[in-house]
């Protein structure tokens, strides 16, 4: 698989993770956050093995960033469209994650 794939891949994975986190402090069914976690740790741990294939430069990780973002905000426009998030919340949550998933101490 390519990096390009990866990638895709990738920030699918990482999105899935933080929408999940952010559904778990949104829902009003505490019966949900159980499964809602589990879902979280195992996006999580599928975006890390997947993380671990490639080395990532700064160019790769903004483009992963740009895919995340995307992709959470499709997903909250088609399917949870009554959470807000503020853009700022969520870019710090992307950046959060991305430092991680690929082991990352510095924020981009």
């Amino acid at each position: 698989m390519g990096k390009n794939r990866v990638i895709e891949s990738l920030s699918s994975l990482i999105g899935n993770t933080i929408v999940h986190k952010i559904l778990i402090k949104e829902t009003s069914k505490p019966e949900s956050a159980n499964h809602l976690e589990f879902e979280e740790i195992e996006y999580r741990s599928q975006a890390i093995k997947k993380g671990m294939l490639f080395n990532w430069n700064n160019d790769d990780i903004k483009l992963l960033k740009e895919e995340i973002t995307k992709k959470i905000e499709q997903k909250f426009k088609n399917k949870y469209s009554g959470i807000e998030m503020p853009k700022e919340k969520l870019q710090e949550m992307i950046d959060e994650e991305i430092n991680q998933v690929l082991r990352i101490k510095k924020s981009f």
